[in-house]
């Protein structure tokens, strides 16, 4: 067991799913695209691909996507929700990826899905990435802005779904060691709870090249989606509100 099987489950999923708009996944999926420089007929592994809403959007591009997750149920949700022609489902850790080496032109892992164990355990995944892009392919992550919760480090957030269901979250940034913990409750209207916490790992800008050449790859360059699309990008600075790293395998 590992605490990602109760946060990203039920809990999860229910009291953010209306916010995970059709929309908001397109204009994620645009960001992706154009960062990794998909090209129609590109094969793409989604790493930690939840219930599938990326391999959805990008399935409109052309792109023939694999989404690769730990929880049987976050697939299995995706496979109802229908997937696009050529994509494909692998239930799998992200600690030990059952790919062939070199079998994607490129990879992603979107809002920290990559980065939920220890530092080793962390690069062992981001090193099982850059295995599965071939020389000349893309790996991008993308993870909460450390340099932004440096200067908030302590937040709390509370809102009412539609049900009436009430969503709670408290968390705490560790600037020290770029450790996030947070603890999410969900009270449904009779009363019923879902309780969990999370603990995610984010990496500031400076510490993203050598985490980048111990898993074989070269850091091209970090940006924030609030500038994926423009030219040049800017680097994130402490009022944007994520990260992304976007990495090269060498040839």
């Amino acid at each position: 067991m590992h605490w990602s099987d109760a946060y990203y489950g039920e809990l999860y999923l229910d009291s953010v799913e209306d916010l995970l708009t059709p929309a908001l996944s397109a204009i994620e999926a645009g960001a992706i695209a154009a960062l990794l420089r998909l090209r129609p007929g590109d094969r793409v592994l989604d790493a930690g691909c939840g219930h599938g809403r990326h391999l959805r959007a990008l399935g409109g591009r052309g792109v023939r996507s694999v989404g690769l997750d730990r929880s049987a149920p976050y697939l299995r949700r995706a496979r109802s929700l229908g997937l696009p022609g050529g994509a494909a489902l692998v239930r799998a850790d992200l600690r030990a990826l059952p790919l062939r080496a070199g079998a994607f032109a490129a990879a992603f892992s979107w809002y920290a899905s990559l980065f939920m164990f220890d530092d080793p355990a962390n690069e062992a995944a981001l090193a099982g990435l850059a295995r599965a892009v071939r020389p000349g392919g893309r790996v991008l992550v993308h993870h909460g802005n450390p340099l932004r919760l440096a200067i908030h480090p302590r937040e709390k957030a509370s809102r009412t779904l539609a049900d009436g269901t009430r969503v709670e979250e408290e968390s705490v940034f560790d600037p020290v060691h770029g450790v996030d913990r947070c603890r999410r409750r969900m009270v449904r209207p009779d009363g019923s709870r879902l309780e969990a916490a999370a603990e995610l790992r984010y990496y500031s800008p400076s510490e993203w090249g050598p985490l980048a050449a111990r898993a074989g790859l070269r850091l091209v360059e970090i940006t924030t989606t609030a500038g994926a699309a423009e030219t040049p990008r800017r680097p994130p600075g402490p009022e944007a509100p994520d990260l992304v790293a976007v990495l090269e395998k060498p040839t």
